[in-house]
């Protein structure tokens, strides 16, 4: 009896840090400590030309005529020199060379909702962030959630202006901190009941 009340308080144990640990968040700030030594790209190195395909550091833009121009569309929109653009109002996509604990992106000349779309490397959704912004200067958004390797950026039929995209990459872990933690828990509680049965 003494056991079974055992099992169940350790994993009532187990599933609360596991609930504790696997949180996701919105970023709203370029100077959200998610952020902390993040790899920036600010466009300013990439030749002026439309891609449907875009190397940066660390990252591989894809979508249907990206532009990347210099202030496309204006200073009012909260970029400096050369920017990103979707111009046809399309979605696009990032995928990240390894998985990212964080990322951000200014964005400028919002008009309609738009939804960030953060997948892990099993394309299984860890997170998404609608939200709607009024246009017209830059703002700051972004996700802060361990194991991204992919984001879906939806559009919704509104073009913006984008500048230094942000993220941080995880280190190469391929252990996520939940799986961590519930190994050691069921490692400890193993132990616990063989030291009982002795």
């Amino acid at each position: 009896m003494k056991m079974t009340k055992l099992f169940r308080a350790a994993f009532a144990a187990i599933a609360l840090t596991l609930a504790a640990s696997a949180s996701a968040a919105p970023i709203t700030s370029a100077a959200d400590p998610a952020l902390a030594g993040a790899t920036v790209e600010n466009f300013d190195l990439i030749a002026d030309g439309t891609y449907n395909v875009l190397n940066v550091n660390g990252a591989t833009f894809t979508g249907n005529g990206l532009r990347v121009c210099n202030q496309c569309g204006g200073t009012g929109f909260g970029d400096t020199n050369m920017s990103l653009n979707n111009p046809n109002g399309g979605n696009f996509s990032v995928v990240f060379n390894n998985t990212v604990s964080a990322f951000g992106i200014t964005g400028g000349a919002y008009n309609n909702g738009w939804t960030f779309n953060a997948y892990d490397a099993a394309n299984a959704l860890i997170e998404s962030y609608s939200f709607n912004q009024a246009c017209c200067g830059g703002s700051f958004r972004g996700i802060d959630a361990d194991g991204i390797k992919r984001v879906d950026f939806i559009a919704n039929g509104d073009w913006v202006v984008f500048d230094n995209f942000s993220f941080v990459e995880n280190g190469g872990n391929s252990v996520p901190e939940p799986g961590s933690l519930a190994l050691l828990g069921l490692a400890l509680l193993g132990f616990a009941a063989s030291r009982r049965k002795a």
